[in-house]
């Protein structure tokens, strides 16, 4: 899997999916959809994300509800990874089947060491990440079957193609 590089967003324990994406921008267009993220935090911090950008949390990152339009403006956004302490079960199942890796910090001390758009790069495969300020801190782990789908880009990019095979035809 290959280095994640971006800017640091800090947000603290707990942060809902209802504050990761109001259900006003809850449509069909991808456009309002993307829009909607964390517009109602502050509505300046969507327009300012990067592609690559990465979210760094505390605990229960993404608890909440199990909508699926949270992560798909994550997504949209081009967010390129999340870090926490901890992770919402249903949030970080969404987000890996949609090919967003959540990295888990191996010491919650070491969220102390972040700060608001520092540049980090995180090696997944390594379960590590460095800091521009040199600072390496040490993650967990990922199993090896979700590291396949977050190489992926996703699950459903897993899935063999359907093979189209002519109907049998009836015995007369």
């Amino acid at each position: 899997m290959t280095p994640i590089t971006g800017r640091v967003w800090l947000f603290g324990d707990n942060l809902n999916t209802d504050v990761i994406h109001a259900p006003q921008f809850f449509s069909l267009d991808p456009d309002k959809v993307k829009r909607g993220l964390f517009h109602g935090l502050d509505p300046d911090i969507q327009p300012s994300m990067r592609p690559g950008d990465v979210l760094v949390g505390g605990h229960n990152f993404g608890c909440g509800s199990s909508r699926e339009t949270s992560v798909r403006s994550l997504k949209l956004n081009q967010i390129g990874a999340i870090i926490a302490i901890d992770f919402a079960r249903i949030f970080f199942r969404n987000a890996t089947n949609n090919g967003i890796p959540c990295l888990t910090l191996a010491c919650a001390k070491d969220l102390r060491r972040l700060h608001q758009h520092q540049v980090i790069e995180a090696f997944p495969a390594e379960a590590r990440m460095t800091t521009d300020t040199g600072d390496e801190l040490p993650l967990v782990q990922p199993g090896a079957f979700v590291r396949r789908i977050w190489e992926a880009g996703g699950l459903l990019s897993m899935l063999p193609e359907a093979k189209t095979e002519p109907p049998s035809q009836p015995v007369a």
